[in-house]
């Protein structure tokens, strides 16, 4: 039976989300600092209204959970440089054998930004409405102790002749040292490049989007990969790490599957793999996937992808979910007769905002 108070509040929450629907607030907005010095794209930032709400949404048991919503959600705007060639002499450090090497790397710079800025003139609207203790979760977890970690990550999947092979960047100083004397030179003395270990620390305060010193404020950083088949003219590059907005959902063998919000751009290079230069490979802007003659994908942009990780929660459903999603939308759902009619409605799911 649902306590006839939690009944109240379930519908409360469901007419919270109505007003929702009706305020109809965009995110159009757009958060992207200056290009300069080499830095040729940025990811901007994307994020709807549903994935700000996260786990303040009540979702039935058929939809994905999407979380962890606000105000715990972070992302980050990232800009970056083509990927580019660079023959180098790398000293083995375990045989001390030199040896001439082509590498690729990508410099990158990481802002910190604030995602209800995309709401434009009625970001105050919206923080008000994500505020609302009536979407407070009634299964509230143990507050935080430290703040989350950016954990950047760049794997390279080539797709080239039929051939899928993927590469995640390393660590290499010696590469780096080379890189930051290339990219920057003297210009970079007051400047750190970081590898994607040094990059793994505490998130930062957002930056607002209307500063106009916000470069000062970006984290610069490098992704190196080695030995990447060099008839690979065409990749793509996955940026993760840059924001913590996750989605799980459910195969039909019951097993869950859990997606990572990732950056993608993809590159090309047509030429021969005997005569590769140091030079940078072509950024594409867009794509048409199905052969129909409109594009279907602009980069860069936002995405979910899949982790290879398992989930092991006890009672998930109603952990990473709106606990009161236990009494709404599932078909095995243990209702009192009285309530089995229907008086309890299932919520309305929130328009997605395109990115």
């Amino acid at each position: 039976m649902v306590p006839e108070f939690l009944g109240r509040r379930i519908a409360v929450t469901v007419a919270a989300l109505l007003v929702w629907n009706a305020a109809d607030i965009a995110l159009s907005q757009q958060i992207k600092a200056p290009l300069d010095s080499g830095f040729v794209r940025t990811s901007s930032i994307a994020m709807s209204v549903d994935e700000m709400l996260g786990s303040r949404k009540v979702r039935s048991l058929t939809e994905p959970i999407l979380g962890p919503g606000y105000p715990a959600l972070w992302i980050a705007e990232v800009q970056y440089k083509p990927v580019r060639l660079m023959r180098l002499e790398i000293r083995d450090p375990k045989t001390g054998v030199v040896q001439r090497e082509l590498v690729r790397y990508m410099v990158y710079r990481m802002i910190m930004r604030d995602y209800t800025e995309l709401a434009g003139a009625e970001q105050a609207e919206l923080q008000r409405k994500l505020n609302d203790p009536n979407l407070d979760p009634a299964n509230t977890l143990d507050p935080e102790t430290t703040r989350p970690l950016e954990l950047p990550r760049f794997v390279l999947k080539t797709e080239d002749n039929d051939l899928s092979e993927t590469y995640v960047d390393e660590i290499n100083l010696e590469i780096q040292k080379a890189v930051f004397q290339r990219e920057f030179g003297r210009r970079g003395l007051d400047l750190k490049m970081l590898n994607s270990v040094e990059a793994i620390s505490e998130i930062g305060e957002p930056v607002p989007g209307d500063d106009k010193d916000a470069l000062s404020k970006a984290v610069y950083g490098v992704a190196v990969w080695r030995n990447v088949n060099p008839q690979a003219d065409f990749f793509t590059v996955i940026m993760s790490g840059f924001s913590n907005a996750y989605r799980i959902s459910t195969d039909e063998s019951g097993k869950h599957i859990v997606e990572e919000k990732v950056i993608v751009q993809r590159f090309a290079r047509p030429g021969d793999e005997f005569e590769q230069e140091e030079q940078e490979f072509r950024l594409i802007d867009d794509l048409d996937t199905d052969g129909d003659g409109k594009i279907d994908v602009r980069y860069p942009h936002w995405e979910y992808q899949t982790r290879d990780v398992s989930v092991d929660i006890d009672h998930m459903d109603t952990v990473l979910r709106n606990i009161r999603a236990s009494f709404i939308g599932a078909k095995d759902a243990t209702l009192d007769p009285g309530q089995a009619d229907g008086a309890v409605p299932a919520p309305q799911r929130l328009p997605a905002e395109a990115p």
